[in-house]
């Protein structure tokens, strides 16, 4: 049967070893019984410096409680707002730069044709500006009430078309 013993420096596995063949305080001497030694690897103990027995007051700043503890699904719900209002005004200002907003101060006549509506012809005479301004602007540059037109019927109209001559 082995046996680990318990040194000053370390341990020893010793077989067949009899409680009087050990001696205390000494080791083992290597043998055919000693079959291994370990050092003994623990770190010296030293003692710990004590505190002192000063008490100090922690700052006043550093126990504030912090106020933003909003859960995590309403923060995300405000950034989402946020960000859908940033897309918003990106895609207003594009939109006010590009002149998609803007009604042609340029004017030409047209002929109504079969089948016109005031919004086909503000599409065909103003392609690039908003169609809902551009019908506002020829009922007010032709005084209609309605958006009644006759086939044949003169119309000034906003010509956003650029030429190709």
């Amino acid at each position: 049967m082995a046996v680990v013993i318990g040194m000053r420096t370390g341990f020893e596995l010793v077989d067949g070893a009899a409680p009087e063949d050990v001696r205390r305080g000494e080791p083992l001497r290597p043998g055919p019984r000693v079959l291994r030694s370990f050092e003994d690897t623990r770190r010296p103990h030293t003692p710990r410096p004590r505190p002192l027995a000063v008490r100090t007051t922690p700052d006043p700043a550093a126990c504030q409680v912090r106020e933003d503890s909003r859960h995590p699904a309403v923060r995300w719900a405000v950034y989402t707002v946020i960000a859908i209002a940033a897309a918003v005004s990106l895609s207003l200002l594009y939109l006010y730069g590009s002149g998609a907003t803007t009604v042609p101060e340029r004017t030409s006549v047209v002929h109504v044709q079969v089948g016109d509506t005031l919004w086909d012809l503000a599409e065909r005479t103003a392609p690039n500006s908003n169609p809902e301004a551009v019908v506002a602007r020829i009922k007010e540059l032709n005084n209609l009430d309605t958006p009644t037109i006759t086939p044949g019927q003169p119309l000034i109209v906003p010509d956003g078309r650029t030429n190709t001559d």
